[in-house]
């Protein structure tokens, strides 16, 4: 089980530090992927830059737990990707947004497994 546990954070590692790469180099597609559009001005610097850190630290920090094997590396991404899913949830209850729920059930996934895997490590 462990074994497994550590090459499913390896592979979120890899998929959220390529996420965010493709928003370094290429916005307009990773944007359409997600389901949004790609804003222009101060919006498009926002856009990239917000979101090519929040996939990059969601990245490297659960390489470097995986990596490492030390628990106190999978916190900041699991609070990251948890919080994204609070988030979107109050979106959808204060602000009329649509309420993502393949999203959030892919944060809440990513954000337990990542959970487990500090308590396992």
């Amino acid at each position: 089980m462990d074994r497994f546990l550590n090459i499913l954070t390896y592979a979120i590692g890899l998929l959220f530090v390529f996420n965010g790469l493709m928003w370094l180099t290429s916005p307009a597609d990773i944007a359409s992927t997600l389901g949004m559009p790609l804003l222009t001005g101060h919006g498009l610097s926002t856009q990239i830059g917000d979101l090519a850190s929040f996939f990059l630290v969601v990245g490297i920090f659960s390489l470097l737990g995986a990596y490492t094997k030390k628990t106190y590396w999978f916190y900041a991404p699991a609070a990251l990707v948890g919080f994204a899913a609070l988030s979107r949830i109050i979106a959808y209850l204060a602000h009329g947004a649509a309420l993502s729920t393949d999203k959030i059930l892919v944060e809440v996934v990513v954000m337990s497994i990542l959970l487990f895997a500090a308590k396992r490590s």
